[in-house]
């Protein structure tokens, strides 16, 4: 009789609850050997780094030390390691590229991230164009609301959505009820497949010089760092509004900063760079035109049970010889968050 696999489940208790991931052990005993760090917190980088030479799955999320080095030389042959199931989005931090070229499964619940995350925009643009953050603040200040004439509906607004992400693809699908005009900026992106989502392509200038709001959903590669500057905030129009859900790390924050100070448009920024959460001094607190979030946008007890959900379901699938549900293509890795 062979030796059951080994999943190695390399997160802390505390993220396991959280996921309830554990829900999935007694499925996945019946064909393999669960292992998991006990805790307290974080799996030490030599734990994780021993357990990824000798596990067939490991089960990765927030805190997992990254495994780029211990898998840089990753191959079929020589490693028993065949699927990572990252409860979280992104995986670059974690995986070298070069493993999922050469064969490792690779699956993650980024899709229920960008659930959380693009209801969550929505809300920021409801929020924000009805200036119901600001009337709310200026209310328990016992100050006056503000001019009904800077409240705007959603209905005959000019959206533009910079990057078709698993994100951006939402926030647009779920728009089109709203009789909105939706912009796509992603250079990734033909005519066609912009006009299944209900937008027209543009250059990334025009859709900041022609949108009421602008919204960033693009992910970190080296084309998209620094993507917005000077040029683009200046370009935006009097009265518009930008929502940032993606990484601070695409947009120059002094540009940013320089132009609302002027009051010509307002801003919701879930994400900022180069700190974050941004220190108390930092003038964008000053700014009664600016809606500091600290990186929440993905967070709800919905999303968090949905990444156990997802992460519990690829790794049954694989124990049981099916196909993965949420598997991270290969030839998707470079321009993906």
């Amino acid at each position: 009789m062979t030796d059951k696999p080994i999943v190695f489940v390399a997160i802390s208790p505390d993220l396991i609850a959280q996921t309830g991931l554990e829900r999935f052990f007694p499925q996945w005993e019946e064909s393999a050997r669960v292992e998991r760090w006990q805790g307290p917190a974080n799996p030490p980088a030599d734990l994780v780094a021993e357990a990824a030479g000798r596990a067939e799955v490991m089960v990765t999320g927030w805190g997992t030390p990254s495994l780029i080095e211990p898998l840089r030389g990753w191959a079929l042959e020589t490693s028993p390691l065949r699927l990572v199931v990252h409860t979280a989005g992104s995986v670059k931090f974690l995986l070298p590229g070069e493993a999922l070229e050469r064969g490792l499964l690779v699956s993650h619940a980024n899709d229920s991230l960008a659930e959380a995350v693009a209801e969550f925009t929505i809300g920021a643009i409801l929020g924000m164009r009805r200036q119901i953050f600001l009337s709310a603040q200026r209310y328990k200040a016992h100050q006056p609301a503000p001019a009904y004439t800077s409240m705007r509906e959603l209905p005959g607004s000019v959206v533009g959505i910079i990057g078709a992400s698993a994100i951006g693809r939402r926030v647009m699908e779920w728009l089109r009820p709203w009789q909105v005009k939706i912009l796509l900026f992603d250079p990734y992106v033909s005519a066609a497949q912009a006009a299944q989502w209900g937008a027209e392509p543009v250059s990334l200038l025009d859709l900041c010089r022609l949108s009421d709001i602008v919204s960033l959903h693009a992910p970190i590669t080296p084309e998209t760092v620094g993507m917005l500057g000077a040029e683009h905030f200046s370009a935006m129009k009097t009265g518009a509004l930008f929502v940032n859900t993606a990484r601070g790390v695409l947009v120059d924050h002094a540009a940013l900063l320089a132009e609302l100070q002027t009051g010509r448009f307002s801003a919701l920024l879930d994400v900022t760079d180069p700190t974050e959460p941004l220190p108390p001094d930092s003038p964008f607190f000053a700014l009664e035109n600016c809606v500091l979030v600290p990186h929440q946008a993905g967070n709800s007890l919905e999303a968090r049970l949905r990444q156990g959900k997802y992460a519990g379901e690829d790794v049954l699938a694989y124990l049981e010889h099916r196909s993965l549900s949420h598997r991270v293509p290969p030839e998707k890795w470079r321009t993906m968050a």
